[in-house]
This record gives C-alpha cells, structure tokens and sequence, in this order.
C-alpha cells in the first residue's frame, strides 16, 4: 500500500495523508473524531458535506499546503461536475484514514 491516497480531479493529481498536526488540527474543527463521522455513516447517516470537506482540506495539507477550505470546495465543485457525487468521495475518506493511521485496512482487502 502506498503511505498517502492518490485522488485524481481533472487534469490534476493529489496526494492525501494527514500527519498528527493535520489529525489534531481536524479534530478541533469537526468537534469530534472523523471516525465517528463514518461510524454513523454506517448506521445509515450520511455525514455532511461540510464536514467530508473538511476532511479532505485536512488530507490535502501534507503535500498541496495552498489548499485552504475556499480551494477544496471548488475542488469539490470540479469532482461533481465529473459525474461524481459525495457517496464516491465517502471510499477516499476512509483509505486517507488508514493511511493516516486511524483504521487499519483488512489485508486481503489491499491484495486485491
């Protein structure tokens, strides 16, 4: 597995992993831990856009530092004009978070 996510947007090509500083930083701002963002997800709540942004402006500091929040949601702009949606953004999210080192992704799953 490679130590950041790569996220392709256009005719560009970013780099994604938070450090501790980045981690702790998105933190304060969400109020709360990411992970607890996707849990409810997986009960069915679908975390805000806000916040999935937030995540990923956190994700983008390590190797894009111009990146503030105004840039990622024309970013973000530029991912749904794609074809894409937030749901497709939600997979990203959680591969940042393992290389992170929030989650630990199963084995089998990085083979295939």
């Amino acid at each position: 597995m490679k130590p950041y996510v790569e996220l392709k947007i256009g005719a560009n090509e970013f780099k994604l992993k938070m450090k501790t500083r980045q981690v702790v930083a998105l933190e304060k701002a969400l109020g709360r831990s990411p992970l607890n963002i996707l849990m409810e997800a997986q009960d069915g709540v679908l975390p805000s856009v806000e916040d999935m942004l937030m995540i990923l402006a956190a994700s983008l500091q390590q190797f894009h530092h111009g990146y503030d929040l105004d840039k990622v949601y024309d970013l973000y702009d530029e991912f749904v004009e794609e074809g894409n949606t937030m749901i497709e953004l939600i997979p990203v999210i959680i591969d940042v978070l393992s290389v992170s080192g929030y989650i630990k992704m199963d084995v089998k799953k990085d083979e295939e």
